[in-house]
């Protein structure tokens, strides 16, 4: 009986500590001030060189707001990721490198069905997918197809230039191709909710 408590209270323990080093991460607050002024440190003349500052400034707070409600769907490895790897120089102290991050954090919830995010209303049939011939388990077929059926509700409003890219690029990996090409569009699904192309709502 002892044995079993003390294996229930340290899996309590490590289910808490994962639960609170995955969430609580604060928002990036970053020194667009310093950002802004960088950027048009090199205009020649000052009157021009104030109103692109301010103009710069403007569009960092507009993004910020944006991004704000999503930034709970960017996990903690991806937050680390961005803490310690982007945004230590003043020259990467903008919101545009944050949003890559939470656009593709909220993509991939679009097709997870974590977040609604107004799917398409003409669905593509991604043909070459679905049998999934290519898999080597019942469940591989299972996830594939989740995925593909997903995926067509999305696939219309998608670059093309982006899809065709992410196709070329989906066989003879490790990872099952839809979960590939999942994950190579994700971005550009969030960046659709972002800029308002998608009604998508936080859950």
């Amino acid at each position: 009986m002892t044995t079993m408590r003390t294996f229930l209270l340290v899996t309590a323990l490590l289910i808490s500590q994962i639960a609170s080093a995955a969430e609580g991460v604060p928002f990036p607050d970053l020194d667009t001030e310093g950002y802004c002024t960088a950027l048009v440190s090199k205009m020649l003349v000052k009157t021009e060189q104030q109103v692109e500052k301010e103009k710069c400034l403007v569009e960092e707070k507009q993004l910020r707001a944006a991004l704000l409600p999503f930034w709970y769907l960017v996990d903690g490895a991806e937050a680390g990721k961005l803490r310690n790897d982007y945004i230590k120089e003043v020259r990467f102290q903008t919101y545009i490198t944050v949003s890559h991050f939470v656009a593709t954090a909220l993509g991939k919830a679009c097709l997870e069905d974590r977040v609604f995010c107004a799917p398409d209303q003409t669905a593509v049939e991604l043909a070459a997918f679905k049998s999934a011939s290519y898999c080597p388990s019942r469940d591989c077929v299972k996830e594939e197809t989740a995925r593909r059926l997903r995926l067509e509700k999305y696939w219309v409003s998608l670059p093309k230039r982006k899809t065709g890219w992410c196709l070329g690029h989906v066989f003879n990996q490790k990872l099952p191709p839809l979960q590939i090409l999942s994950n190579c569009v994700a971005e550009d699904i969030g960046n659709q909710c972002l800029t308002g192309a998608r009604q998508c709502w936080p859950g």
